[in-house]
């Protein structure tokens, strides 16, 4: 019995040392392949550990203090914007404080014209113990970023639970419209996979930016004829083409052509009745999103009324918010399937 012990006690030491001596340390130069986001530049002697850019979406930074509602965290204010975002985590060199980097972005980016609208630090934030998908971190990054990062990248381990001398500041170009948050942080406790010790050294630094840009319209209208064969088929039809802006239930002026198909089909079949609902993602409270939803569809109601001279009692306007996805909202392009308008058959 003795010795199966010390030989238990031997096997974890040798583990503990090839696990020590495979740990990943802090790197001394840009993870290969990565550089900064166009227009943004680093805290002086930094590191580029990770980055993520995407032609278009949809950000709702936090203002205020996050909490915690029924297993999610929410926010009662946030700054939205739309357009082409990037984010970018750095690890500056040692001895550097939160405070000390974030006042050098905020002092860069003053003159480009931003200005601070939100600013706090620890607690006050929420919960930022935790960086990912937790606290407020979570309504920050991307929801990719923990899959991305794995266990043992440099940007992983410039993360870690139970972070110290955390802050976080939001700017906004009001000439531009672009917008910045800033999330600074000591590491916390790591995977065993990471030079402890040597990270916590460290202040790491995560940077999201979004500049105003059109989405790319690639969806293709569908035709009224192509609604009807659904509806006959499968009871129903989603319609991508009526766009919104971000919270809000006003149609967007692209959003014609669809429009006229609709009502091209209800004019080709004037007995047809039809259930009108929004749907959203769950980026938001529940509570918000379904009063959304149901305003996205009084919305197209009442323009097929107004416009294309539909009798308002065919149609029936309804919101389900995030309660009927056809995708995983845990990813942009799973999000932007679920933003739809669907016509039922009553």
């Amino acid at each position: 019995m003795a010795h199966a012990f010390r030989h238990t006690l031997a096997s974890a030491a040798l583990l503990c040392a090839a696990m020590a001596a495979t740990a990943t340390d802090v790197p001394r130069q840009d993870v290969k392949g990565l550089a900064d986001p166009p227009g943004l530049k680093r805290y002086a002697g930094s590191v580029l550990v990770y980055r993520d850019d995407v032609a278009y979406d949809e950000v709702k930074w936090p203002t205020a203090k996050a909490l915690q509602r029924d297993d999610k965290w929410q926010v009662p204010k946030a700054l939205e914007r739309s357009g082409q975002r990037s984010v970018a985590q750095y690890l500056t060199p040692e001895g550097r404080t939160a405070l000390e980097v974030l006042r050098n972005y905020q002092q860069e980016m003053k003159g480009a014209g931003y200005e601070t609208v939100y600013e706090c630090e620890g607690e006050a934030c929420g919960d930022a113990r935790d960086i990912g998908p937790y606290g407020l971190s979570s309504l920050v990054m991307p929801k990719t970023w923990e899959s991305k990062v794995g266990n043992n990248s440099p940007a992983a381990c410039g993360a870690g639970s139970i972070v110290s001398d955390f802050r976080y500041a939001v700017l906004d170009n009001p000439a531009t419209g672009a917008a910045l948050a800033v999330m600074v942080w000591k590491p916390g406790i790591l995977s065993a996979y990471c030079d402890e010790k040597a990270f916590q050294q460290r202040t790491s630094v995560f940077v999201a930016h979004v500049a105003p840009k059109a989405r790319e319209q690639k969806m293709e209208t569908i035709s009224a004829s192509e609604m009807g064969k659904s509806l006959d088929a499968n009871g129903k039809v989603a319609i991508y083409g009526i766009l919104f802006d971000t919270g809000k239930a006003d149609i967007k002026p692209e959003s014609r052509p669809s429009l006229e198909q609709i009502g091209a089909l209800l004019k080709a079949q004037p007995a047809l009745r039809l259930h009108v609902v929004g749907h959203t993602d769950n980026v938001g409270q529940l509570a918000a999103n379904l009063d959304l939803s149901r305003r996205r569809a009084d919305a197209v109601a009442a323009a097929l009324g107004r416009d294309f001279g539909i009798a308002r009692d065919r149609l029936t306007a309804n919101g389900v918010a995030s309660l009927a996805p056809v995708a995983s909202n845990r990813d942009d392009a799973g999000r932007a399937k679920n933003r739809r308008v669907e016509l039922v058959l009553q």
